[in-house]
């Protein structure tokens, strides 16, 4: 079988890596002196290892994170409240498998939305389906679904989601629609799947988000049931950059 065959063939079965990479793997095994069977285990784990980072770029893809941030670039200088360590286990994902809650919440500027993004970045890594979006959008998707009577068909698909990251919870005001709808998605994940949740409010201001003291305290009781809330002090890093400009000019 001559060369352009051979790879068409192996397109064919969808082995995208094999067909690019077995001529040079051959060659390898070749000046190695390695078995056909070690030339075999080479060619799978090209193609696995190519299956793999396929899948993991989908999935930040669909994850729709407005900036992609990772978690070896948060600086914790000089922040309170939070850990490397800490953050490195919940990027093991294992939260994720009992259905567990986060929520970041403190000062403005110490990297809240960076801490979230960047373990679900880290999950998509090992394969855990991850949705990031603002408070304010989901809460108008939901409104216009429930408009445009699609809610059951978002809610069906925001269950696809292993993770869902909401950010910046509290910061623009809400209709009593948009609450009770955001209340709605709250308690369809609860014990099923994960949210993390980034807020400048501690829990007893979240009546702003929820408009009523009965729907807040539910709500929170909800969210803190199973979770791990990380309560953030420091200086803004923005600020910081802003200071560095200024000293700069």
């Amino acid at each position: 079988m001559k060369h352009e065959e051979l790879v068409h063939s192996l397109k064919s079965l969808h082995l995208t890596a094999i067909s690019r990479d077995y001529a040079n793997l051959a060659r390898q095994c070749e000046e190695a002196r390695r078995t056909y069977e070690q030339y075999l285990a080479a060619l799978t784990q090209t193609e696995i290892t190519h299956r793999k980072r396929v899948k993991v770029n989908r999935l930040i893809r669909e994850a729709k994170f407005p900036i992609l941030k990772t978690l070896d670039t948060y600086d914790y200088t000089h922040i309170t409240g939070v850990t490397p360590q800490q953050i490195n286990r919940l990027a093991g994902g294992d939260f994720v498998k009992s259905a567990a809650n986060i929520v970041f919440y403190g000062d403005f500027g110490v990297g809240k939305s960076h801490l979230a993004t960047g373990i679900a970045v880290a999950l998509c890594e090992i394969g855990i389906k991850c949705l990031f979006s603002s408070t304010q959008s989901m809460i108008t998707s939901l409104e216009e679904a429930q408009k445009t009577l699609t809610l059951a068909s978002l809610f069906k698909k925001l269950d696809r989601f292993d993770v869902i990251v909401l950010d910046e919870l509290g910061y623009t005001p809400q209709s009593k629609d948009g609450a009770d709808l955001f209340f709605q998605l709250i308690s369809q994940r609860y014990e099923r799947k994960s949210l993390i949740i980034t807020t400048n409010l501690p829990y007893s201001s979240w009546d702003s988000v929820f408009l009523n003291s009965t729907t807040t305290a539910a709500a929170v009781d909800r969210i803190i049931h199973n979770c791990e809330t990380f309560n953030i002090h420091g200086v803004s890093y923005r600020a910081e950059a802003a200071k560095k400009r200024q000293a700069k000019g």
